[in-house]
């Protein structure tokens, strides 16, 4: 079991401190095309590399065919998967940085599989 750490996505607060604009106008490119993003379990996250910041796109600029895209269906993040089912995060977590669970880290939040998540709770009794 390993972390995958995908840092070649940033979440939308730091690419809109790239562009130097708000949060809401990246959300709005991203839903327009002008932008191409990932969400993973409601969390949005861009790729600087793939779209460059600009502080300003015109809605005749190049669409990218996008918008945000779910490539990871089977993931969960965890803090927000143990606050929802009322229990506490750190063994989830623990067990992700000692190799028992796989993690992803993706915009500054850990990620991991729903059956990893459900299958470590069945088998510590949580």
């Amino acid at each position: 079991m390993a972390i995958h750490v995908l840092d070649s996505y940033v979440s939308l607060d730091d690419y809109a401190k790239l562009c130097g604009i708000s949060r809401r106008s990246v959300l709005n490119r991203i839903r327009s095309g002008t932008v191409r993003g990932i969400i993973v379990d409601g969390t949005y996250a861009v790729s600087p590399e793939l779209n460059p910041p600009k502080s300003f796109a015109h809605h005749k600029f190049k669409k990218t065919k996008g918008g945000a895209v779910d490539i990871y269906p089977e993931l969960r993040a965890v803090v927000a998967w143990c606050n929802k089912k009322d229990i506490r995060s750190y063994p989830f977590l623990r067990a992700i940085i000692t190799g028992k669970i796989d993690g992803w880290v993706l915009a500054g939040e850990v990620f991991a599989r729903v059956s990893d998540l459900e299958a470590f709770r069945k088998n510590n009794g949580k």
